[in-house]
């Protein structure tokens, strides 16, 4: 790689591309206008989704709640279960801006939200200090994988897998597509929960290595648990999660 030595025709071409990248960023976002996905406020399309006013609120929201406290928050609320999840990150609460936005990234097709998610999920990661191997996601059905066009916890898995520098595997898939969990009880979602997911035939070898497994939404920890089980049959040798938001069916405690 040839380094250029700086001097005044370096600093000329610098400062040309420079301008160059500021043009076409300005003529992208006169062709292509982005708004923010909380307020409706216009925006740069380098804002990933949120004016500077919303982000610096989104960021007052910012818990980092773990294991420690869900699993005592679960049993008063749902009562005692056994958890295959060794430790968990949560963001946010399923709330106001936190909801319209991952609303946005799913069904408006804003892509742009997954980045800005995953530098969320990655201080908390950083500030648990896990010690994990690879990194995989919650699967999505064929379905909703055809309507939306990709899965939005496997892009926030590879944005969080990029800056950690980390392996990002598909290493789960869903066996039974039929059944769907919106409008279920959340003792009838563990049940139909139960041997939906299996690891897949082909991904990559788990025995006794540490996964992190990325997800948008937690609401009753039925789908984050049952994977979490089935990787720990297939020899992981712990499992974490790291979950953007929570919104558990029965929050009067929380």
């Amino acid at each position: 790689m040839k380094i250029l030595p700086y001097n005044g025709k370096t600093a000329k071409i610098m400062k040309q591309s420079y301008i160059n990248i500021l043009l076409n960023t300005l003529m992208f976002d006169v062709l292509f206008p982005a708004f923010c996905s909380n307020c409706g406020k216009m925006i740069s399309n380098v804002n990933n989704g949120l004016c500077n006013n919303c982000y610096d609120y989104l960021n007052l929201s910012v818990y980092n709640y773990n294991s420690q406290y869900l699993f005592n928050v679960e049993e008063k609320i749902h009562g005692k279960r056994y958890w295959y999840i060794d430790d968990i990150l949560l963001v946010f609460k399923y709330r106001n801006e936190v909801s319209k936005l991952i609303y946005a990234m799913k069904f408006k097709n804003n892509k742009s939200i997954a980045l800005l998610f995953a530098n969320f999920l990655l201080q908390g990661i950083k500030s648990l200090a896990w010690d994990f191997d690879i990194i995989t996601y919650i699967p999505v059905s064929k379905k909703r994988l055809w309507e939306r066009g990709f899965n939005q916890s496997e892009l926030m898995a590879r944005y969080v897998g990029k800056m950690l520098h980390k392996n990002v595997f598909n290493l789960i898939t869903i066996k039974n597509e039929n059944n769907t969990q919106k409008k279920l009880s959340q003792n009838d979602r563990f049940i139909s929960t139960y041997l939906k997911f299996d690891i897949l035939s082909n991904c990559t070898n788990i025995r006794n290595k540490s996964v992190l497994i990325v997800d948008d939404v937690y609401t009753t920890g039925a789908t984050i648990n049952e994977c979490a089980r089935i990787l720990k049959m297939n020899g992981a040798k712990s499992v974490y999660a790291s979950i953007l938001a929570y919104a558990m069916l029965k929050d009067r405690e929380i």
